[in-house]
């Protein structure tokens, strides 16, 4: 295919001079004794001079009056001018007009300057030549780098946004977490949105709230979802442990360490080492070990009972506690330093009578496990779950999912009715124990409590006819009435 090279008539219109004056950058044109033959619109906007008095006159006279100094830079080196002024390819400071260095020196010049109003600008000035080699005209286009460096920095603002999204909605597809915490609620979401955060991190994780709210749950999402999933997982529970044996149970011991200490034992940490410690109930550690604890936090080593070698330790501590930790310290049980140490992170879990409407989702949740657990397949009537969601559950999860458990094992019916539930969630009520047992000063404190037992028991059984209604009535499990009535004598004349 050929093309026509030709303009077509109406291109007469666009000469340089109109084209200039669309263009939103002052340009200036000198002849070569240095004057002003040209402005464009935008050069006489932005230095306040009508086209008419800036023709003919010196561009140095216009130009020393309108910008304070030029820089002058290295042409080789003109990328790196949206800079501060600090740069190291300027040669030289200068008074003279961009124009007239680039008229005399016979090429193209950039400087730097500063206008009037503090603004950065760069002119560029370029000479133009005629068939002799000779200078006719010098063109001057003057670029305001203020603007450039905003442009720049929002350019560089918006790259750094898009680069911040990509990047978290790649860490989400490939972390694809769905958390395994039950409960919908405000806190219990919020809980959600920051595990996949401090998984990832080593930071110390204290988690607070009451017995039962699933402390140790929250500690193993956290595990499972951090970069040490695939190494060992140890809960210490320092409240189960004696004093006496808290320290060698933890930090291990060398041979000859105590008596009995035929060989080496590793300790729980040492087991830990690459992966999670959870250290439950911390409030209940003795004062005298905290110390050894705190070295761990700061050093990442530790030494057996007994031994004198230093071994090097890598393990995320996660803290958990039901107890008010400023009352131990200000009590003088529990350490400040500790304290700060262990509670880089705290996540406090509330308490059920705080997140009632989670209380039907672990209903739920109870209910189907215990029914696949004892080959069951109650269902809740509507009155027996709202009296279930009613009731404050000082136990918390842990009170609550023994209860459910109770209700799929006891009874017949498939159907748990809320008289059921009025059995478990209603206060215990306080026995008149003169109605069951007389003082006598001549009965042992065992054969009074037997007694008291067994008025117990039979009434409850006569009553109730079973020892499965018998045993809800006094919250206790079947086969612990069983034993006491066969124990204690109660011949089996009601039914089974």
């Amino acid at each position: 295919m050929k093309y026509n090279y030709s303009f077509p008539e109406s291109f007469k219109y666009l000469n340089a001079f109109f084209v200039s004056d669309l263009v939103d950058l002052p340009i200036h044109i000198i002849d070569n004794e240095g004057c002003i033959i040209f402005v464009n619109k935008s050069w006489s906007k932005v230095y306040n001079i009508k086209k008419e008095e800036a023709y003919g006159k010196p561009i140095q006279e216009i130009m020393s009056s309108n910008l304070k100094y030029f820089l002058t830079i290295n042409e080789s080196n003109q990328t790196n001018i949206d800079k501060d002024i600090s740069y190291d390819h300027i040669e030289e400071i200068s008074s003279q007009s961009t124009a007239i260095r680039a008229l005399n020196e016979r090429k193209k010049i950039s400087m730097v300057t500063s206008t009037p109003d503090d603004s950065k600008v760069m002119v560029t000035s370029t000479p133009i030549f005629n068939g002799k080699n000779e200078i006719e005209y010098v063109f001057t286009l003057v670029q305001d780098l203020t603007k450039l460096s905003d442009w720049k920095e929002r350019l560089d603002s918006e790259i750094e946004k898009n680069k911040i999204l990509c990047d978290k909605i790649k860490f989400l597809k490939q972390s694809k977490y769905e958390s395994k915490m039950i409960g919908n609620s405000k806190k219990i979401e919020e809980i959600k949105a920051l595990i996949p955060s401090v998984a990832k991190t080593d930071a110390s994780i204290l988690i607070l709230g009451e017995s039962g709210v699933g402390k140790e749950v929250l500690a193993n999402e956290i595990y499972i979802n951090s970069l040490r999933k695939d190494r060992p997982f140890i809960t210490v529970n320092c409240a189960a442990i004696p004093e006496n044996l808290l320290e060698s149970e933890m930090f291990g011991y060398e041979r000859g360490a105590f008596t009995g200490a035929v060989k080496t034992k590793e300790g729980l940490f040492e087991l830990a080492n690459g992966g999670t410690i959870l250290l439950d109930e911390i409030g209940t550690m003795p004062l005298s070990l905290q110390p050894k604890l705190l070295r761990v936090l700061q050093e990442n080593e530790f030494m057996r009972v007994g031994g004198t070698k230093k071994i090097p330790l890598n393990v995320r501590i996660i803290a958990a506690t039901n107890e008010d930790l400023f009352n131990r310290i200000k009590a003088g049980y529990f350490r400040n330093d500790l304290y700060y140490r262990l509670n880089v992170i705290p996540i406090k879990i509330p308490s059920l009578r705080d997140r009632k409407d989670d209380i039907k989702l672990f209903c739920l949740e109870f209910l189907e496990e215990f029914n696949v657990k004892y080959g069951k397949n109650k269902i809740f009537s509507s009155k027996a779950l709202f009296y279930l969601e009613q009731y404050d559950w000082p136990g918390n999860i842990r009170e609550l999912k023994n209860a459910i458990e109770r209700l799929v094992v006891v009874g017949e019916k498939d159907t748990i009715t809320s008289e059921q539930v009025k059995l478990i969630t209603q206060p215990y009520e306080v026995l008149n124990i003169d109605e069951y047992f007389e003082p006598n000063e001549n009965i042992s404190l065992k054969d009074a409590v037997q007694n008291l037992e067994r008025k117990l028991i039979l009434e409850a059984l006569e009553k109730h006819k079973t020892t499965y209604k018998a045993a809800e009535a006094l919250k206790t499990t079947q086969p612990t009435i069983v034993r006491k009535a066969k124990l204690l004598g109660i011949k089996k004349s009601w039914e089974q």
